[in-house]
């Protein structure tokens, strides 16, 4: 009889113990998997939909490679002239970090999320290297942030993330994240992080296909395979261009 009591009660534990994983796992499905790069390529939308803890908020980010990038530090000799001064080398950058939420992120940080500085822009500078051969570092991360976010490969975005229905303890979710055009081909993630209290209680992630088609992916395999006729055939497309450019202002006369 004990035996039956035991096996009742262990099947009750893990019973419980699993509805409650159940309750704060979260899932996520991404359109398109793959992202195809053409001619007429002007950026695209990606959506992320799932579940997650009905208690948390939703905070999903469009992650590309770390990379090593390497930029030049600009001043002026003698208060004159503006020259490249020194070298200055990022290491573990994101190529891409797109993050986007439901709600302000100065508002869950207002909430008891302080620790939510890990998922957003500023959190990189803990992961990010910074080497030089001269001075310039002080303000180098932040100069480097307003450079990305220029570019539109860095950037923080909220309300485009939408829930619907509750039921089990899970909530559904759905994100329009808007993927820049300026985008190089290469493997990416997208992460969803489900965040209660200012903690990360569960996470999804899902891979993302960045390929070149059609004539930019032609011109890149001339580029790598066959640099003469990449340069004959890029120095007939700018004579073409000129001789259209020609063609639109002529007869104008001058001014």
């Amino acid at each position: 009889m004990k035996t039956v009591y035991f096996l009742i009660f262990a099947a009750f534990c893990l019973f419980t113990v699993s509805t409650a994983a159940a309750q704060d796992a979260a899932r996520m499905t991404v359109e398109p998997q793959a992202i195809n790069i053409g001619a007429l390529y002007n950026g695209t939308t990606l959506t992320a939909k799932g579940s997650l803890p009905a208690d948390s908020e939703a905070i999903v980010r469009f992650m590309g490679a770390s990379c090593e990038l390497h930029m030049k530090v600009r001043g002026k000799v003698g208060g004159i002239m503006w020259m490249n001064l020194d070298s200055i080398t990022f290491k573990g950058a994101p190529t891409v970090c797109l993050v986007s939420s439901a709600v302000d992120f100065n508002g869950l940080e207002a909430n008891g999320g302080a620790s939510l500085r890990v998922l957003r822009l500023s959190g990189l500078e803990a992961s990010v290297q910074i080497e030089t051969n001269g001075g310039g570092q002080d303000n180098a991360f932040e100069e480097f942030l307003k450079l990305k976010q220029k570019e539109g490969l860095y950037r923080e975005m909220f309300g485009n993330i939408s829930y619907g229905g509750a039921s089990e303890g899970q909530k559904t979710f759905r994100a329009e994240v808007p993927i820049p055009s300026r985008l190089s081909p290469g493997a990416y993630m997208v992460e969803l992080d489900a965040v209660r209290n200012g903690e990360v209680i569960a996470r999804a992630e899902q891979p993302v296909t960045v390929n070149l088609v059609g004539f930019p992916a032609l011109l890149a395999g001339l580029a790598f395979g066959c640099p003469a006729l990449y340069g004959a055939l890029a120095t007939i497309i700018a004579l073409l261009a000129g001789l259209g450019i020609g063609l639109v202002f002529q007869g104008k006369g001058a001014h």
